[in-house]
This record gives structure tokens, sequence and C-alpha cells, in this order.
């Protein structure tokens, strides 16, 4: 499928039912999309009939006034799927079954994970690596969940945990994975302790829970960070269902997650959640197929882009100033954002973008 032709009505006198149906009466299958108010697009259904399709509009945008264009009889016999496609509801393109499928999964999981979380803050145990306290779902989802931390939660279940000495001692003799990043901090502050001792990694994964490499997207902390990223998944997820298909979308999706998901379990260790790798992912391949297709049609606004780019660039910057301060001083504060899942999985969607396995093939 290709664009043929954006048509403002607000700035011309062309009309793009009118030439929709023209075409139609030509022979040249096309769709014709309302984007905006005041703004449509008309695209060929077959590759082969662009030129013609081309050729058509450059004379009829000389003069849309001639008779020959109007042609009221052919909407009564134009099949359905000829007809304009409006917008939805926050998307510029209509809602595909992927999309709808994913938004369904992390809804649910973020409902019944809710029921599942303790609401008791858990005990801190002195020299025992803490970690949050997760429901079930969230613990049989994130990317890893060794048996330290089954340990840590039969530890903390305890009315007092003192009671269990051989368990204590074996938690505090102990390591696990918990990301790059506090191990060079530690090191840097004291580079007496080593750099790498730190744990097993990729645990569950190695077991055979493979599933662990993509779930994480899949499940959010709050509400305000799962509103966040739902409305964004729908403003980008839709358009590129709608012109990519299904199978080639649900490859997107599972590369950027598993590459954002691994790059950060790495950086920080297993607890983190949440989409945002994958929309960042999904907003650098937007971006790339804006640079190296223009005519396929994605609606991004370079502000949008812009915006996007100084949160995560600005986050991943705040990050690094305290990382500078937890080295030279006693500053514990954290960003708590995901932000190397936000850079690798731009940076993978971007690459992707640039594939032509992502163009646009044609419709049968």
């Amino acid at each position: 499928m290709r664009l043929i032709c954006t048509i403002k009505t607000d700035a011309s006198e062309e009309n793009p039912y009118e030439f929709s149906y023209f075409l139609t009466e030509q022979g040249i299958e096309n769709e014709c999309e309302q984007v905006s108010a005041h703004e449509f697009r008309i695209w060929s259904i077959e590759e082969d009939q662009m030129d013609d399709a081309t050729e058509l509009y450059e004379s009829y945008r000389k003069d849309p006034k001639n008779s020959k264009y109007h042609t009221p009889s052919l909407r009564q016999t134009i099949p359905l799927k000829m007809l304009p496609r409006k917008r939805a509801f926050l998307s510029p393109a209509p809602y595909g079954p992927l999309t709808i499928f994913f938004l369904l999964i992390v809804i649910g999981l973020f409902v019944y994970a809710q029921f599942g979380r303790e609401t008791q803050p858990s005990k801190s145990l002195p020299e025992i690596i803490q970690a949050p306290t997760l429901s079930p779902v969230e613990r049989l989802l994130i990317y890893d969940y060794p048996p330290y931390f089954q340990k840590l939660e039969e530890l903390r279940s305890l009315p007092d945990p003192s009671d269990n000495p051989s368990l204590i001692w074996e938690l505090q003799t102990s390591t696990t994975w918990m990301g790059i990043y506090d191990r060079l901090v530690t090191h840097l502050k004291n580079p007496v302790l080593p750099l790498f001792l730190d744990g097993p990694l990729f645990v569950k994964i190695r077991q055979g829970e493979v599933w662990r490499l993509i779930t994480p997207a899949l499940l959010h902390f709050n509400l305000l960070h799962i509103f966040f990223n739902v409305l964004w998944f729908i403003l980008l997820g839709n358009q590129i269902e709608f012109r990519i298909r299904s199978m080639r979308y649900l490859a997107l999706i599972f590369a950027t997650g598993i590459v954002s998901n691994t790059a950060q379990y790495l950086v920080s260790g297993p607890f983190f959640m949440g989409l945002s790798g994958v929309i960042c992912g999904m907003a650098a391949f937007i971006w790339a197929r804006q640079q190296v297709a223009p005519w396929e049609g994605y609606l991004l606004h370079p502000f949008t882009l812009i915006f996007l780019a100084i949160f995560v660039l600005g986050m991943f910057g705040l990050q690094t100033v305290f990382f500078f301060l937890q080295i030279f001083g006693n500053f514990q504060l954290t960003v708590g954002i995901a932000n190397t899942a936000h850079l690798t999985g731009a940076l993978t969607g971007y690459l992707l973008g640039r594939s032509r396995f992502f163009a646009i093939p044609p419709r049968k």
C-alpha cells in the first residue's frame, strides 16, 4: 500500500471522497483515510497501480471542478473497504486485534496484581539485600526471581524473622544479581570490593521460564504508570499494526521488549516493570519509517518526538547526576525509572524501522 496524495479540504477545492470514487471507477483500488477534521490521505492498495494513480491525481489537482470527476452514482456500488476510514478514539488508525489483545492483558494483569499484593510494608532485615514486595503473578512474570528472593519472602512471612537464624545466615552469606549499577557505585566508593561478584544471572530463564524475557513489559507498578503507557501504546501501536500487519507488528513488540528488558535487567536487576521500553521502540520505529518511507503516512508530530526525547534523555541525565552524587557522597536517591529500557528500546526500534522487512506490504 502506497500513499497517493494528501488532501486538505480547508486549503483547496479538492474533494477526497470524489477523487477516491473516481479512482475506483478507473479500476484503481484505494482507501481514503481521514486523519483530521480537514485532512485526508488516499492510498493505493496495489503497488503496480501507483504510477497510474499518481498521474490521475496530478490531472485532478489541476482541475478538481471538471465534470468527469463528479461520479455520485458510484457511492451506491463502492465496496465498504473503499469507504473512508475514520480515526478511532485516541488513535490515528482503526484498532487492531493485537493492540486490543495487549491492552486487555496489561490491564487485566494490573488489576489482578493489585488484589494479590500485600498492603503491609515489608520488614527490613539488616545485612540482607532488600527487594520490593510483589504479588504472586508479579513474582511469576518479572525477569528473574531466583531462590534467594523466595527465601527472603519466607523470612518476611514470619511473625519474628529472628526466630529463624539459619535462614538469616543463609541470606546474609549468599548473593543475588541486583544489576551492574549498584555494584559499580559500591566498587567506585570502595575499590576493595569486587565489581562482578553478585550472584548467578538468568536463573529462571535458564530453568525454562523463557516467557520472562517479555512479560515484565506487561506489568505496571501503579495506576499513573499504566495510564500513560496505555495511552502511548494506543497512539503508536494502532497505526503500526494497521500498516505492517499482525505478524510483523508482533515481531516488533517482542524484539523491542526482549532487548529493553534484558538490558534493564543487566543494569538494575529484575525488579522493573512497564511497557515504556516497547513504547520508546515504537516511537523510534515510526521516526525511522518517516525518514526512509515518508509515503507510508505514519502520524507522529516532530514535537511529540521532541517531548519523548527530552523526557528520556532528561531522566538519563538526572540519573547520571545522581550516580556521581552517590559515588562522592552519601546520596541515596535514584530516579526510579527504567532509563536503560527506554534507551535500548528506542535504539532497537529505530534500527528495525530502517529495515526493509517492516515496509508496508501490498494489500490483497
